[in-house]
């Protein structure tokens, strides 16, 4: 089977001390990674290193932090400890966030994205080859000093989640693997065009990049319910994270379809946002059904270019219902 990895379920309100448990839940059901995102509620390296004191074999990675937060002298720290806690097994995904969580949460300007993570990502690859750093960028200026606790790994794999054409070159140019999300399906070797530009402006063949999207499931008989579980958080981040995934559904032809979840979020809020949602849009940006039909789906992803989903299960999935997800996911090719 090739890899499979899943996102930390609940991950803003899961108790602490459960994230152990989860994680084993993974490891157990045969899964090869568990990503634990980070966004302006939990501290996500505290949670991967709690889950890396439960598992042995499988991945662990940040999805994302982003590249505001720390200094790149604090995410090398931050990003060799979780991966001598995990025994070489930590993968550092970075993202740039938003501007409204940025400016109004880490109170810093929100300028000039792709270069902060062009110079964050040059400042982590010195550092975790034990040299002194030496970078006098645009936004980083830094000598003097190396990191004094190495990570396991001679080559700690650095994702980017991007899903803008800029950004998406970026990733290809110097990144190990690329996190994309909300991206249709039916569009994704459109999107792959933008990474292997990246890619082959550094000399680099887009085989050697982890294409890693985000892709909400729910590996449920019942497809109506599957559906309608995964409709209201995809509703969320259509209508109320800003205009960012508004746009992007819109570059990708579906404009009308997520005015539409727009206006309805207005009026009515998450759960009106998730009824906007046609079933054509929900299975061109989610795999959710029977076991046989995600099969499906998944390797037509496979054979457009994917080669790691990240799978997310809806935060309304009861638990007893989560660990017999993981066991489904655990067993699609």
């Amino acid at each position: 089977m090739r890899e499979k990895g899943v996102v930390l379920w609940h991950q803003e309100t899961i108790d602490a001390r459960e994230v152990s448990r989860f994680a084993k839940w993974c490891e157990d059901s045969g899964l090869d990674s568990l990503w634990i995102p980070e966004t302006w509620v939990r501290d996500g390296s505290i949670l991967i290193a709690m889950a890396a004191q439960a598992v042995e074999h499988i991945k662990l990675g940040a999805a994302v932090f982003n590249i505001y937060g720390r200094t790149p002298g604090l995410m090398a720290q931050t990003a060799a400890e979780l991966d001598v806690l995990s025994d070489g097994r930590f993968h550092l995904g970075l993202g740039s966030s938003g501007q409204v969580v940025i400016e109004n949460w880490h109170g810093i300007p929100f300028g000039s994205p792709l270069k902060r993570s062009r110079e964050m990502v040059e400042a982590l690859r010195q550092a975790f080859r034990g040299e002194r750093v030496k970078l006098d960028g645009e936004i980083y200026r830094m000598s003097g000093f190396k990191l004094r606790r190495k990570p396991v790994q001679e080559r700690l794999p650095i994702y980017l989640g991007s899903n803008g054409p800029n950004y998406t070159r970026l990733t290809g140019e110097i990144a190990d693997g690329w996190i994309p999300f909300c991206i249709p399906f039916s569009r994704t070797r459109d999107a792959l065009k933008f990474l292997e530009e990246g890619a082959e402006s550094a000399g680099r063949a887009i085989s050697e990049i982890d294409v890693a999207p985000f892709v909400y499931t729910a590996p449920f008989d019942d497809i109506d319910r599957a559906r309608a579980l995964v409709k209201p958080e995809l509703g969320f981040y259509i209508a109320a994270m800003g205009d960012y995934y508004q746009a992007q559904l819109t570059r990708w032809g579906y404009g009308e379809d997520a005015d539409n979840i727009r206006a309805a979020w207005r009026k009515g809020g998450r759960r009106a946002a998730g009824e906007a949602l046609s079933d054509e849009l929900v299975d061109d940006l989610a795999i959710c059904g029977p076991k046989s039909r995600c099969n499906e789906m998944l390797a037509a992803l496979r054979e457009m270019g994917v080669t790691q989903p990240l799978f997310r299960i809806p935060d309304e999935t009861p638990e007893e219902d989560v660990k017999r997800a993981l066991g489904t996911l655990g067993e699609l090719d």
